[in-house]
């Protein structure tokens, strides 16, 4: 069985928390309002110092040296419980045993780290003498492989969640992390001062039923690609900025806050060239539908987000910091103009990150979570009050530990993080998008859509993308009405408003060519009739013959 060196430089994690003594936190470290795990400077080593199990020497060292003492089961106190945090904490353990399905709250991604929590609940606290104890975890795999390692805590009562250094923590590396996994542990004794007590009932290890405790991590492939455009706002008269600088530093912070929100084991961002917008942008939504119309020319997949970073030479739209197109509500491929969204370039990176993260979840499908009140359309199936997390989460990057009083990313509420509600309510669409990458390249959709974009200044702007009309809800009330020939062909749309403005999202499918089409009516509540100026329509998409 190998020792799992989850401390050491070697699994380039440098970890939070693991001191040259291995012992887990700071003695501050809590979760109360959302702390990190600062790392000690010095790096340890699997020695006898930071597993708290004895290396071997050479022969000559060990020559008539006595065997060691067995390990000794901690008494007074069991271990009952696990949970498992890639982003937002799983429990894995429950009363002894294993947690299955019915119990989880998330999915666990295979090939990305994750935090391995045990908690230590003392039988008798009156009667309790604080001390060190050591708890080894053993990682066990389809293959028969094994992988272990041991943390040291001071037990002084029972383990408390937002109190980090209170329980026993691993972090494990990515790596290790696979499909079909199971674990056991065991709580012992530092010391042999209680040899010759009595067996501990119930003795501290896990599980307690004999019966094998899935990790859960299941076999998947989880991407998500996002292509990052550097905008020039050039307004003519004015002494406008440069498109932003897209620098290594930059596009690492997005990658990472990405990263750590999202169910993926990997974040693929791309720097596309400059694009230069020459409009105002009171409103981003022109800007958007410039954005979505140009993913050809940009080269991109389905699967690719397309997100824009700009500074705005006039201000921009008031009070907005990003802006999605719309928020897609099936994982198609004929859905990728919607998967595009621009925000801000602050000063701040941590403003330009979180608004990244906020923008791409509108892509992604969610809606906004209501907190402060000022949230529109809101997703009022979302289980937490206020906008909280629920549960407690861990970046997986930064090993900041967040209270489940921090609020979801799609709040406008401060001390954001993503909620188990929010990580599953993305996977499914990361999963698919992920899928893709697998497809034949002939699996494109074969159909033509005509999307419009109606402006809250009375304006409209229609073009063509391809795509069919799949897995969106079209709309009871709206339609649009084609003449071609002699016959008025009738085409059911989905009407949307984009996030953050009163902008609306026309989309049908095209039953003919606009070569064949004399005329178009868009068909409102109450029967209205508003004519689309057929030759205003920008064909960007072959369309069918």
């Amino acid at each position: 069985m190998k020792r799992l060196t989850v401390c050491s430089a070697t699994t380039l994690l440098l970890l939070a928390a693991c001191g040259e003594d291995g012992t887990g936190g700071t003695e501050s470290a809590s979760a109360t309002s959302g702390e990190t795990v600062d790392p000690d400077e010095s790096e340890s080593t699997n020695d006898a110092s930071s597993t708290g199990v004895a290396t071997s020497g050479s022969d000559s060292e060990t020559a008539g040296m006595e065997d060691p003492p067995e390990p000794l089961l901690a008494r007074g106190v069991t271990m009952p419980r696990f949970v498992a945090d890639q982003g937002v904490a799983v429990p894995i353990g429950l009363d002894g045993v294993g947690v299955g399905g019915e119990g989880r709250n998330a999915h666990l991604i295979a090939n990305r780290r994750m935090l391995v929590r045990g908690f230590a609940d003392v039988l008798d606290e009156s009667g309790w003498t604080p001390r060190e104890l050591r708890a080894t975890l053993i990682l066990k795999y389809a293959d028969g492989t094994e992988e272990a390692a041991d943390k040291t805590v001071l037990v002084e009562k029972d383990s408390e969640e937002k109190y980090y250094n209170t329980t026993f923590n691993w972090i494990i590396p990515a790596e290790l992390i696979k499909s079909g996994m199971h674990f056991e542990a065991a709580l012992y004794e530092t010391t042999q001062e209680l040899a010759g007590t009595d067996e501990p009932d119930p003795a501290p290890i896990f599980p307690i039923d004999g019966k094998k405790a899935y990790v859960g991590v299941e076999d998947s492939y989880m991407k998500l690609k996002v292509a990052l455009v550097p905008i020039k706002h050039d307004l003519d008269g004015k002494n406008c900025a440069d498109a932003p600088d897209l620098n290594e530093q930059v596009v690492q912070r997005l990658h990472d806050e990405l990263l750590m929100q999202n169910p993926v084991d990997e974040v693929l961002l791309e720097v596309l060239p400059e694009f230069v917008y020459t409009s105002p942008m009171t409103s981003f939504s022109p800007l958007l539908s410039a954005l979505s119309q140009a993913r050809a020319d940009f080269g991109v997949g389905p699967e690719v987000y397309v997100y824009g970073l700009t500074v705005p030479c006039d201000g921009g739209a008031d009070g907005v910091g990003g802006q999605a197109i719309g928020i897609p509500q099936a994982p198609t491929k004929s859905n990728s103009l919607q998967r595009v969204a621009m925000g801000r370039f602050y000063g701040s990176l941590s403003s330009t990150a979180g608004t990244f993260v906020h923008e791409v979840g509108h892509t992604q499908g969610r809606f906004h979570i209501l907190c402060s009140g000022e949230e529109g359309g809101p997703d009022n199936s979302y289980p937490y009050p206020g906008g909280d997390i629920g549960v407690f989460g861990f970046g997986i990057l930064d090993f900041v530990l967040h209270p489940p009083t921090n609020h979801d990313y799609m709040t406008y509420c401060g001390q954001t993080w993503v909620s188990d509600w929010g990580w599953e309510k993305v996977y499914p669409v990361i999963q698919t998008l992920s899928s893709w990458d697998f497809d034949d390249e002939g699996d494109v959709p074969d159909g033509t859509l005509l999307v419009g974009a109606l402006y809250p200044d009375g304006s409209e702007e229609w073009w063509t993308a391809p795509g069919n009309l799949e897995g969106e809800v079209t709309s009871a009330v709206h339609s649009l009405e084609l003449h071609a020939g002699e016959s008025v062909l009738v085409a059911p749309v989905s009407y949307s408003k984009r996030p953050h403005d009163e902008t609306y999202n026309v989309i049908a499918e095209l039953p003919v060519s606009l070569d064949a089409v004399s005329a178009i009516e868009r068909v409102g509540e109450g029967g209205a009739r508003f004519p689309v100026a057929v030759p205003s329509i920008k064909r960007i998409a072959a369309e069918p013959q």
